[in-house]
């Protein structure tokens, strides 16, 4: 008897129709999720500028992984230091973003740092820009909703990652 295929649920978001190995913003579902790197590695990935050499960080609970971008990389090392490999084991809040009209992943914050804390990102061609890491808090009061409410609270749970 043939193995019957897998099937998931209408797809909502277009990353949905082509599901891979990395994580993508449609994956989070407008939802912030906490995963824990499990690992921290490099590749030789191919994209549009051909074959080039990316972090790549992969979480407990999920097969999928996450290809670092500069600007996630500088904010994983605002928070955790320079050792890369000291980053296994950590708390890290990922959150669906966009940059230059593409949705993208940004990491939002860690429950593992005491503050919010201003990261400068400089990029080559670019003018530097500000983002914040967020002290994650989960289980604890929500906030109050604000006229433009900050993205909703992350909930420690890997839903929609699987593979």
């Amino acid at each position: 008897m043939a193995a019957q295929p897998k099937v998931i649920p209408k797809p909502v978001d277009w990353d949905e129709l082509y599901p891979g190995r990395f994580i993508k913003a449609g994956d989070l579902k407008g939802r912030n999720v906490t995963l824990t790197i499990s690992a921290v590695r490099v590749e030789e990935l191919v994209g549009d500028k051909g074959p080039q050499m990316k972090g790549i960080i992969g979480f407990e609970k999920t097969d999928k992984a996450l290809a670092l971008n500069k600007t996630n990389g500088l904010c994983l090392k605002a928070m955790f230091g320079r050792k890369v490999q000291e980053w296994v084991g950590r708390r890290v809040t990922l959150f669906a973003s966009t940059w230059d009209g593409d949705q993208c992943i940004r990491i939002y914050g860690s429950p593992e740092i005491a503050q919010d804390m201003q990261v400068t990102i400089a990029l080559p061609r670019k003018r530097p820009f500000e983002m914040t890491m967020h002290a994650v808090r989960t289980g604890g009061p929500k906030l109050v909703e604000s006229p433009q409410p900050p993205p909703a609270e992350p909930q420690d749970s890997t839903e929609g990652l699987e593979e």
